[in-house]
């Protein structure tokens, strides 16, 4: 995935220096629409898990509640 959007990676990290790589695997996974089942099964965690990570992912990029986080990050 990182070969593969490079320029994705490269401008969250300059956006956001804060995330760490497994939460940028997530918002590249987010950004390929993938379901939570797949992304839990990816990361070997539960589907709740994920959406505590997509919460938490949330907080960090300082996102308002009426955006969407895959909007937002489709548009980077």
């Amino acid at each position: 995935l990182q070969q593969l959007n490079t320029d994705f990676y490269q401008k969250l990290k300059e956006q956001h220096p804060n995330l760490t790589s497994r939460e940028l695997k997530l918002c590249a996974l987010l950004c390929i629409d993938m379901e939570t089942k797949d992304i839990a099964s990816v990361f070997s965690i539960s589907p709740d898990s994920v959406n505590k990570n997509r919460y938490r992912l949330r907080k960090k990029l300082q996102l308002d509640k009426s955006q969407d986080l895959i909007t937002y990050l489709k548009s980077r």
